[in-house]
């Protein structure tokens, strides 16, 4: 289906109470080509700055990137980027 999303949830990238170092070493090694051209969501309790990082590592790659905030609530998208 062309409008299907990937959710990616970080409480299963990294532990919870993560710190940035960690955080960064494991993104840093996460292989991401399975990524590439899909839209994705990220989901999960992290801090903001854990979804801005692994925002970083896959922003180049994929059509469309959108935040799940709100999560135990059915989860609201807040679309961040959307390629052309």
């Amino acid at each position: 289906m062309a409008n299907e999303k990937l959710t990616i949830d970080l409480n299963e990238l990294f532990p919870p109470r993560s710190s940035p170092e960690a955080v960064a070493q494991k993104i840093q090694s996460w292989d991401i080509a399975h990524l590439k051209g899909k839209a994705v969501q990220l989901k999960g309790c992290s801090p903001t700055w854990a979804h801005l990082m692994v925002a970083g590592k896959i922003f180049s790659i994929v059509s469309s990137l959108d935040f799940l905030m709100d999560n135990a609530k059915g989860g609201v998208p807040i679309p961040i980027f959307k390629s052309s």
